[in-house]
Parts: C-alpha cells; structure tokens; sequence
C-alpha cells in the first residue's frame, strides 16, 4: 500500500538512506514524496539527484514540508538538531527515531510538543531490504506505528515489542550483522589458510550464511532442530560442534550478549 503522507529524512547516513531506497523500489512511497536534509550537504545533494528527491535547505525547511519525520543523526547529535526543526512540528506530525540507544522520553524532551513519536530499531540488513525492525510508539491511537511499519516494510520485516525491550534488540539484532559477519570472516580464513583462494573461501563461507539463513527463515522447524538435521553422529560437523562446546562457547556468546545489553542500557540513560 502506497503512502500518502510526505516523508523527511534528517540524517542521510547508510541506514537512513537505505530506509528511503526501501521505499522507493518497493514503491510505497515515491520521490517526490521525501524531502532530504543532511548537516554534510553533499551527502543529502548526492542522494537527492541520485533517487530525484527533494533537496531541504535545512532541518526547519524538511519539517514544515513534511508530516512524517525521519530522526537519522547520531545520537548525540540530537539536541543540536531538534533545536534547528522543533519550532515547524505540528501536533499533526510523526516523529521516527532511528537513533540507537535513545528512549522516547529523550526525544519527547528534545522536540517537546504531542505529536507521535515512533522508536524504530532496524538493522544493516536494510541496505538489502532484509532487515527486522523492532518498533514501538507511544501513541494510544497507533496510528504512527501502523504509518512506520508501512515505512519499515521497504526494507524488511517488522515487530511491536514494548520499549522495555530495545536495549535487548539492540544487542540482538541490531549488533547482530557482526556476529554472523564475524563467523564469516572466521570461515573465509580458515579457507584461505588452507590453500584456497580469497575470492573461493567467500564465496563459501558467504554462500553458505545465506543459505543456512534463507532454511531457517523457510522452514518449520527450529534453529536447534535445523542444527541437529546437519549433525550427523560421528560426523564432520559433530567433531567441530564438539569443540565448540568443550570450550563453553554457548556461555562465551552469552557473555558477548549480556555485554552489548550492558552498553545499551548506559547509552539509554
């Protein structure tokens, strides 16, 4: 279903811009629909002539040309921008935040005002259009989740979860591209170091994540169960899965996880 609000984005990094690209090849939403502001001119001017969208001279201009705006800066850059925009916000207006590590209550104390304000937290799979962005909202009526979900479907999957959650889906899925491109990078290595070639051991240490991935997103059955299908008893892959556990991986991993929660729940103070 295409949008019918006009659309801004504050912040033309890879994932705010990933999100409009979204929009565009899917077409939920169309050019001439989205303004684009970025404090680095070239950056907004490069994206604006590259997908024929509308170019704002400022943050104050994006907004009082849109209805729906979408909060893409750095996180500590937010004050300093809503200072610039706050004043052109309409209690008509959604506010999207993208910002990692920064309640509602933190944007609803920079931009002030009652309009809706959505938290949104996708992850770098969007630039694929494969990423699951967790979204919640404090706004009774729903009507700014239901418009970001139409947004976020561009570029993957979407779910509701209470703000209570975000830090655990930061650590989960929003760090969670690194986890598996480490285990990536680990195999291409492994290939490397035994003869074969950089281009050979990409293409199966890459091949092989996408396929596991697509299984599990295809199938029935569990990640544990797909697992144990693979393990062959007496297998290749059992001696392997054994050392990874006699080396108490699942409880490394754990504390890999309990620490990115740890730095999610500082940076949301």
């Amino acid at each position: 279903m295409k949008i019918k609000e006009k659309i801004g984005l504050i912040g033309v990094g890879n994932m705010g811009g990933a999100i409009l690209e979204g929009l565009f090849k899917k077409k939920i939403a169309g050019p001439s629909q989205v303004w684009v502001y970025d404090k680095i001119g070239d950056k907004a001017a490069q994206f604006s002539q590259q997908w024929k969208a509308n170019l704002a001279s400022s943050n104050q201009d994006l907004v009082g040309k849109t209805e729906a705006v979408i909060l893409a800066v750095k996180p500590q850059d937010l004050f300093d921008a809503a200072e610039e925009f706050k004043a052109a916000l309409k209690s008509s207006h959604c506010v999207i935040s993208i910002l990692a590590g920064t309640p509602m209550s933190k944007i609803r104390k920079a931009v002030s005002g009652t309009f809706k304000i959505v938290r949104a937290m996708p992850n770098l799979g969007a630039k694929v259009g494969e990423s699951v962005t967790a979204l919640t909202s404090d706004d009774t009526k729903g009507e700014g989740l239901a418009l970001a979900e139409q947004i976020f479907s561009g570029c993957g999957k979407t779910v509701r979860l209470e703000e209570k959650h975000f830090d655990l889906v930061t650590a989960v899925s929003g760090s969670g591209p690194a986890y598996f491109f480490l285990m990536m990078e680990l195999l291409m290595k492994e290939g490397i170091q035994n003869g074969l070639s950089e281009a050979e051991a990409k293409t199966l240490a890459v091949q092989t994540a996408v396929g596991a991935g697509l299984l599990a997103q295809a199938s029935i059955s569990s990640p544990e169960e797909l697992r144990k299908m693979v393990t062959s008893k007496g297998g290749t892959t059992e001696a392997a899965l054994k050392i990874l556990e006699s080396k108490n991986f699942p409880e490394i991993f754990h504390e890999a996880l309990q620490a990115a929660l740890k730095r999610g729940r500082e940076l949301s103070q």
